[in-house]
């Protein structure tokens, strides 16, 4: 096959890409290249409305913006999520900086509890808080990390979980950022809400979390705009897939059992077995899928906390930056059928093969 690009056997869209899904999309490619030299001129005139373009372009590539970082003396920053995952990390991280944590878990006695205490300087404070709860949230600044997750179609998903996802992602954000505001204003200080690539691209099975995500990043888009009148910034870290307990593979498998089992018979008939255990395969395929560097996250996290001068938004790993520019920028036509090859069930409704 020809090469017109110029780049050998697309091996710069077989890393940008899994499962080497453009291999077979030739004129998919010649039209991604065609986008991004587009955007990057119409960038660039946009901005400067000059003739020097690509001169500007390359010393803004070459010579990225130097970030200072604030003092942490007397600086106070509350966690929410740091059972695990990012918010632990993230809570262990900033108190070495020297700011005071306050870990927020929603069992104080638990083994994650446990861990930071032992882990932890004296400027570490463990508080248990439940972002659903609004009484337990009285504290300053604020990294709105805590979250959950499903993966699971539409049919079997039930609107319990749909309303728990909400609670959590959503209604939690908004109803910890209210409570800080104030002081977060008066400080001029900031809010971090770590949403999801998720929030900006739907796929197969995920439509729960990913209503959940976009919400979380149209209220942070809101606030960010409402608050930049009193010096207060706004900030959302969006990872892609990564290993932490809420992409457990087990706990979704488990999860997925359950809600077939009160799945209405007539629903379940339509799909049948075959199907369902042929999903639970593509949950074990994609998770294998999800990336193991947390630190690439808490990295993020924390010059969103430290930075003088952080960004609006920050994605992890400059792969899935990458990525999700190139999506964001297709039709979604082509979207569809990329991520219904990506997430595809390797069998058929039970419907379907009745006919």
């Amino acid at each position: 096959m020809s090469n017109p690009l110029g780049w050998p056997q697309l091996t710069c869209f077989k890393t940008c890409l899994p499962l080497g899904v453009f291999e077979d999309w030739h004129a998919t490619i010649i039209m991604i290249g065609k986008l991004l030299l587009l955007l990057i001129l119409a960038v660039g005139i946009y901005a400067l409305q000059s003739e020097s373009v690509e001169i500007v372009l390359i010393i803004y590539l070459l010579f990225p913006k130097k970030r200072g970082y604030v003092d942490p003396k007397d600086k106070a920053v509350l966690i929410t999520g740091c059972d695990s995952g990012f918010g632990q990390s993230l809570a262990l991280r900033l108190d070495k900086l020297g700011y005071t944590v306050f870990a927020g878990c929603l069992l104080s006695d638990r083994e994650g509890a446990r861990y930071l205490r032992e882990n932890g300087s004296d400027n570490l404070h463990v508080v248990q808080i439940d972002v659903t709860d609004d009484w337990q949230v009285r504290l300053w600044a604020i990294v709105n990390n805590a979250g959950i997750a499903t993966f699971q179609e539409i049919e079997w998903c039930s609107v319990l979980q749909f309303q728990q996802l909400l609670d959590v992602n959503v209604i939690g954000v908004v109803r910890v950022t209210k409570a800080f505001l104030p002081l977060v204003r008066e400080v001029k200080g900031r809010v971090i809400n770590v949403a999801s690539l998720a929030g900006r691209f739907t796929v197969p099975a995920f439509a729960a979390y990913s209503m959940s995500k976009k919400a979380c990043i149209a209220f942070s888009d809101g606030l960010r705009q409402e608050m930049a009148k009193f010096g207060v910034k706004v900030i959302t870290v969006e990872p892609t897939l990564y290993k932490t307990p809420i992409a457990s593979e087990k706990y979704l498998i488990d999860s997925n059992r359950k809600s077939w089992a009160e799945t209405p018979k007539e629903v379940k008939e339509v799909y049948g077995e075959e199907y369902f255990d042929a999903f639970l395969k593509t949950i074990s395929s994609q998770m294998k899928r999800a990336r193991a560097n947390v630190d690439e996250v808490v990295d993020q996290m924390v010059e969103a906390v430290t930075s003088v001068e952080p960004k609006t938004r920050y994605v992890p790993y400059w792969i899935s930056y990458i990525r999700a520019t190139i999506l964001t920028y297709l039709p979604t036509s082509i979207t569809d059928k990329f991520f219904q090859k990506v997430y595809h069930v390797d069998a058929n409704v039970q419907a379907k093969k009745e006919k």
